[in-house]
């Protein structure tokens, strides 16, 4: 399967070097093809992460660096669009500048695609969580995947899956995205003019062997989308659900989220979204990923574990 790497940058040059760094020790990542697309503008260090790259331990790297500011949702769309679209790869990581990842974590990824390949509804799968049980019971559940609505980070998504989603996101890319900052996008008409229709729209069915029943299921959004995001992110998600497909992850976390100060980010809200108590095992005793999951469907009290809606 041809696999691309997707690491995307800005300003924020310490998180990009944690990010790289982690990524440089997880093997699996080396028989990929490693993308850096960094954005541009008057608020951009390109020059000082590109001193970064230039010392990396990849051997053969992809730099595309913006000349102008596109905000991260066109600057996300346009790297898939070249990488699936235009390149044709069958298979792309994600990875924003803002996460610790384990040495197993892309491993995880590709083990976790390839499992999820007998079923008809697996859309993307992350290897991120928050998992509030204790250490000693995650040490349990390291085999085990919850379906997850959280935001997208470090995930992997197939080529069949953009086929079917990046309609509605290159629909959304020109209604919203076109000639305007990212932040003056116009929230009001993407939440009850673009979000809102979407969800009143049937959901596809999908034929073949689901992995998540429905009692597990949480759409994304409402039909009434009161104050919900609008980012690159949430047409995503929203993409995935209206065309049936269900999002997974690991119930244990192989990564840290680190990105407590950037564009959508401040340490108020960092603290507020529980990421200043992740609860994470040790990262580096994670030295080998299951070849097989199983789907969690209730917690250690015996809940369903059916996920939030996207915040």
């Amino acid at each position: 399967m041809k696999t691309a790497i997707l690491l995307i940058g800005f300003n924020r040059v310490d998180y990009f070097d944690e990010t790289l760094t982690s990524l440089e020790a997880n093997e699996a990542a080396h028989a990929c093809d490693l993308h850096v697309y960094l954005d541009g503008g008057p608020k951009a260090r390109q020059a000082d992460i590109m001193e970064r790259v230039e010392r990396t331990t990849f051997d053969h790297v992809t730099v595309v660096k913006r000349k102008k500011n596109w905000g991260i949702g066109r600057h996300l769309i346009d790297a898939r669009r070249a990488l699936f679209d235009e390149q044709g790869y069958d298979c792309v990581l994600l990875f924003e500048d803002d996460m610790v990842l384990a040495p197993t974590y892309v491993a995880t990824l590709l083990s976790m695609l390839e499992w999820a390949s007998t079923y008809n509804d697996v859309g993307t799968v992350m290897a991120y969580n928050i998992n509030h049980d204790s250490l000693e019971h995650q040490a349990q559940q390291f085999d085990e995947v919850v379906a997850t609505n959280r935001h997208f980070w470090g995930y992997g998504m197939l080529r069949s899956v953009w086929n079917d989603v990046k309609p509605l996101l290159y629909e959304f890319e020109n209604r919203y995205l076109q000639g305007t900052s990212y932040g003056d996008r116009a929230h009001r008409s993407i939440r009850w003019r673009f979000i809102r229709q979407v969800m009143k729209r049937p959901r596809t069915q999908r034929s073949g062997t689901s992995l998540v029943p429905p009692e597990l299921l949480t759409p994304p959004f409402s039909t009434w989308p009161y104050r919900c995001p609008t980012s690159q992110d949430a047409i995503t998600a929203l993409a995935l659900w209206h065309k049936g497909y269900a999002r997974i992850t690991t119930r244990v976390s192989r990564a840290k989220y680190v990105g407590e100060s950037g564009f959508s980010f401040s340490p108020e809200m960092y603290e507020k979204m529980g990421f200043g108590e992740q609860n994470t095992l040790d990262l580096s005793t994670m030295t080998t990923s299951p070849s097989n999951f199983t789907l969690a469907q209730t917690d250690l009290e015996g809940r369903p574990m059916k996920p939030a809606r996207y915040e």
